[in-house]
């Protein structure tokens, strides 16, 4: 299995260099890091590949997803499933969800009505 370690994003490696230390939880082939209550990493690892998911919240929560070969080089970027200017992603169970956030910054008058 692949090092964690190699899909650590650079901000990340930055912040272990000034001594901020991730909380990590790691199950199976799964790690999660999360930095300060604003910004989570999840690493789901495959034998020749990750996927990793770069969450910051500051305030509404935006996501990232991309899938890494085994030498750390990006195969692509992941476009949320959902449309809005704050995709929300997570992995759960092996599978990459995404919601979308944009509502969030809206007040009660422009949000889209629920159906």
């Amino acid at each position: 299995m692949l090092s964690s370690l190699l899909y650590i994003p650079e901000i990340i490696a930055t912040l272990w260099l000034l001594d901020v230390r991730p909380i990590e939880v790691k199950q199976d082939n799964y790690t999660r890091y999360l930095i300060q209550d604003s910004c989570v990493v999840e690493v789901l690892e495959y034998a020749d590949s990750a996927l990793v998911v770069q969450t910051v919240c500051a305030p509404i929560c935006s996501s990232r997803a991309r899938v890494y070969n085994k030498d750390n080089k990006l195969v692509r970027d992941i476009e949320p499933s959902c449309g809005g200017i704050f995709p929300y992603a997570w992995i759960e169970n092996g599978i990459l969800y995404w919601r979308d956030n944009t509502d969030q910054m809206l007040d009660e008058h422009e949000r889209k009505p629920s159906l």
